[in-house]
Parts: C-alpha cells; structure tokens; sequence
C-alpha cells in the first residue's frame, strides 16, 4: 500500500516544485519589466527636457543678440536674458518645482497602472 501512496505524493511534490519554480520567475520577470519601463519612462523625460534646454537655449540667445542689436550693446542684451533667466529661476523655485513634483508623480503612476 505504500506503494500507491507513494508514486503520486512524489509527482505532487515535483508539481509544487514546479509551480513554485515557475510562480518565481514570473515574479522576477514582472519586476524587470517594472523597472524596464520605469526605467525607459525617466530616460526618453531626460532627453526630452535636454532637448527643449537646448531649444530654449537658441531661443534666449537670438533675444539676446537681437535685444542687444536693437540697444547697440550685445553685453546688454546678454544682462537682459540673464535677467529673463532669473525671473524663470525664481517662478520655479516658487511656484513650479511643486507642480513639475505632481507631475511626474502622475505621470509614474500611470505608467505603472498601465503595466498592471
């Protein structure tokens, strides 16, 4: 009787190993897909804020020049955008850090949601 007791509780016991094996990788494979895309969320915002820097960059550059053509003083214009700068600094460490904080928090969120 032995026999037939033992046969099928060493076949359950390679199922659960199985499963058990299985249920693990899942897991595993769930995380790097979590992070993957977390991961890939933040890299294309780097680039994305690098690439409107680098916009903005030009933009305040041809002002300054042309501010500093129209006031025939370049080193005015310059002072002027610097100026521009300044305000922008000011409004965001005010005001904006806070809003830039929520959104990207949402932003996350979604991301996350999506994957589940």
């Amino acid at each position: 009787m032995d026999m037939n007791t033992d046969q099928p509780l060493k076949a359950l016991k390679a199922q659960i190993l199985e499963y058990i094996e299985l249920k693990t990788e899942l897991a595993r494979l769930s995380l790097v897909e979590y992070v993957a895309k977390i991961a890939s969320f933040i890299f294309a915002a780097i680039v994305g804020m690098i690439i409107i820097s680098l916009v903005f960059l030009s933009v305040f550059i041809a002002i300054s020049f042309f501010i500093g053509q129209w006031l025939h003083s370049y080193g005015l214009g310059f002072l002027i955008s610097a100026a521009i700068y300044l305000l922008m600094l000011w409004y965001f460490v005010t005001v904006g850090r806070k809003k830039v904080q929520n959104f990207m928090i949402k932003k996350i969120v979604e991301q996350t949601s999506k994957s589940e």
